[in-house]
């Protein structure tokens, strides 16, 4: 057999090592992370606080990592494997901040509009997880259109004729581009809820406080 038959023959299996693969296979086990509920850390500090520094970093980071890919698409073959693992990471750390904030929301017992904001706060942590987790698989797959459409199929039949095409990877740059956006909102419009119902409880506290009548 000829060196080129020897090519021929290795590029029609399937190369389960391939990015694509892997990163999906790790996007997968990223949903391990809503079955876990880690309420408090050191020394019994509220979990909430710390763990939603990660998504408000790493969120708007993908976001725009994604679009400059999108406009610049010849680089998602460098770049896209790192910025799939970010946004995998990402996804994960937003379903375990949401776990740990309606944990802390349980033990803060807020009345009045306090409670009002953090039930709009959590709502939109709950659509904000499902923007980024689409986020997440359209970034992948845009990834994979990108090799396999460029000349290097995976071997797998049913994944190389679904993004074979060029038309295929150009919408899935729109999607992405749709989903980026979403999630740039939904994390500002989290955000700012949260931080609202933060300072409504502190002026609730406050205000208690000085209504309060004086010991003797």
């Amino acid at each position: 057999m000829s060196t080129e038959d020897t090519t021929a023959a290795r590029r029609t299996g399937i190369d389960w090592r391939r990015a694509e693969f892997i990163l999906t296979l790790l996007a997968f086990l990223g949903f391990v992370t809503l079955g876990i509920k880690i309420t408090t850390v050191y020394s019994g500090l509220p979990a909430h606080p710390l763990f939603v520094h990660v998504p408000v970093i790493l969120i708007p980071a993908a976001v725009v990592a994604a679009l400059v890919l999108m406009a610049r698409p010849e680089w998602l073959g460098r770049y896209g494997i790192a910025l799939s693992l970010v946004s995998i990471i990402a996804m994960s750390s937003i379903f375990l901040t949401m776990q740990a904030g309606d944990a802390l929301n349980g033990v803060l017992h807020l009345h009045g509009e306090a409670a009002t904001l953090i039930s709009e706060h959590s709502q939109a942590a709950h659509i904000l997880a499902i923007v980024f987790t689409l986020f997440t698989a359209v970034l992948i797959l845009a990834f994979a259109a990108y090799r396999i459409s460029g000349g290097m199929p995976t071997g797998l039949a049913i994944v190389d004729g679904l993004l074979g095409s060029r038309s295929t990877f150009n919408a899935l740059r729109v999607l992405l581009v749709i989903l980026a956006i979403a999630a740039g909102f939904f994390t500002f419009r989290t955000g700012d809820l949260g931080a609202k119902a933060v300072w409504a409880g502190k002026l609730h506290a406050a205000q208690s406080g000085s209504t309060k009548p004086a010991g003797p």
